[in-house]
């Protein structure tokens, strides 16, 4: 028996397989392929409904903490953390008035303001550290503050 509305002969092929009886053929497909071509079709083809819920990002302190961190104790490198700060002061206003793009895009620069800072305040005081203690004579303070705090000076 063929329907030829439907335009597939459905005895000369077999359950599963496309007219020519090569390739798999999902039944589901084939059912789909039935729909809304005549009055004894049945199925019902009911679309997806997606729902998008946006949620409001949280804000976290941490940058500024971090910033503020590196303002106090990075003392060579205390202007990044200023920069650090004034970053995230700016990205707080931005995620205050819902601007998230501007606000994520500020604290960003604000982490990196502070990192930058942070590694180079680190460098810079084990640099000196080591300059200070390995080789004591070439940062030239007086003499009196080695023995203060009891660094055998050479005798130059």
């Amino acid at each position: 028996m063929s329907y030829p509305g439907y335009a597939y002969d459905w005895e000369r092929s077999r359950a599963g397989y496309d007219q020519q009886n090569k390739y798999p053929v999902d039944q589901r497909d084939m059912q789909m392929s039935t729909l809304g071509k005549g009055s004894d079709s049945h199925l019902v083809q009911v679309q997806p409904t997606d729902i998008f819920i946006e949620t409001k990002p949280k804000w976290s302190w941490c940058s500024m903490g971090w910033s503020i961190f590196v303002t106090l104790c990075c003392w060579p490198c205390n202007w990044m953390g200023l920069c650090g700060l004034l970053c995230s002061l700016l990205s707080y206003t931005d995620h205050k008035s819902t601007d998230f793009e501007r606000a994520s895009y500020k604290r960003r620069w604000s982490w990196g303001c502070s990192m930058v800072g942070l590694v180079l305040g680190v460098a810079i005081i084990t640099t000196v550290l080591v300059l200070l203690f390995a080789y004591p004579t070439v940062i030239y303070l007086p003499a009196d503050w080695y023995r203060s705090i009891r660094i055998n000076v050479p005798a130059v």
